[in-house]
């Protein structure tokens, strides 16, 4: 026979066993890892080094377009045997190509326009995404180390702001994402304020263009096609841009001074963007 007191503590113990189980549980889940932090992904910090190198030059441009890489000779997408996102070193055999189906352009499109649309709501608590539509211009003329590119407005016919540049490309970057519909290219670029060319254009393209802003970034969903006497496809492109890359710049040099800051975060924001894009993505045959 047993003391019901006794009975009473080995149900006390039995209770608090997967408690104390459960607690210790619990403390392993609210850090990351046993040193506190959580480790920069590979491709993140490659990204990171790959435009630290340029952000803090004068009139950059860092963009990032989705896209497929295509085998020069097979005319498919690259199977290079890899299962996880890689970066692309020798890319003498394969081609990016950044024009998507009609259907990918309008699955973005919707669903770019929900993201809206949530985040309009009244109760919604995080960032709202602004967007606006334009349909602009543009005409390029000889000039400098590459074209010079004005772009007008084609409801008033007039320049737009900073509508008068030199791109001049200064690198790119190749990520193959195999387990996922889209790759992506990151390119460094630099616009150069120019005057406008008296010469005549040798080539006019026109923009139809949905731009959403967040977090730093412009989301431009646009589609493109020449001149209209021009026998030429449509193209439907989807692109990440830093808005500010000066923010950026003042971020590295806060590391360079080993200060806090939110470089490291800023890129990873931005790569974790464009691997959201591409895992949204629809999958076509």
């Amino acid at each position: 026979m047993s003391d019901p007191s006794n009975s009473q503590k080995r149900s006390r113990e039995a209770e608090e066993q997967p408690a104390r189980k459960q607690a210790r549980h619990t403390n392993t889940l609210q850090e990351p890892t046993i040193f506190g932090v959580k480790p920069l992904d590979d491709i993140v910090r490659y990204i990171g080094d790959f435009i630290w190198d340029h952000c803090a030059r004068e009139n950059v441009e860092i963009e990032a377009k989705l896209g497929v890489f295509v085998d020069k000779r097979t005319h498919r997408r690259i199977d290079i045997g890899a299962k996880t996102e890689t970066v692309l070193t020798d890319c003498r055999s394969v081609r990016f190509e950044s024009d998507m189906p009609l259907e990918q352009h309008r699955h973005f499109n919707k669903m770019l326009n929900d993201l809206v649309n949530k985040t309009q709501a009244r109760d919604y608590k995080g960032e709202r995404i602004r967007y606006k539509h334009t349909k602009e211009t543009d005409r390029f003329y000889e000039g400098g180390r590459s074209r010079i590119r004005v772009t007008t407005d084609q409801q008033t016919g007039q320049i737009v702001p900073n509508g008068i540049i030199e791109k001049i490309r200064i690198a790119d970057l190749n990520i193959h994402s195999p387990m996922q519909p889209l790759d992506y290219r990151i390119s460094i670029n630099i616009e150069m304020p120019r005057n406008k060319p008296t010469n005549m254009p040798n080539y006019e393209r026109n923009k139809d263009r949905l731009s959403y802003q967040h977090g730093g970034f412009n989301f431009d969903l646009t589609q493109v096609k020449g001149a209209p006497n021009k026998d030429e496809d449509m193209r439907h492109e989807l692109e990440l841009e830093f808005i500010d890359a000066k923010s950026l710049a003042t971020e590295k040099q806060k590391m360079e001074r080993r200060e806090a800051s939110h470089y490291l975060q800023m890129v990873e924001s931005f790569v974790n963007n464009i691997r959201l894009l591409s895992q949204n993505a629809q999958r076509l045959a």
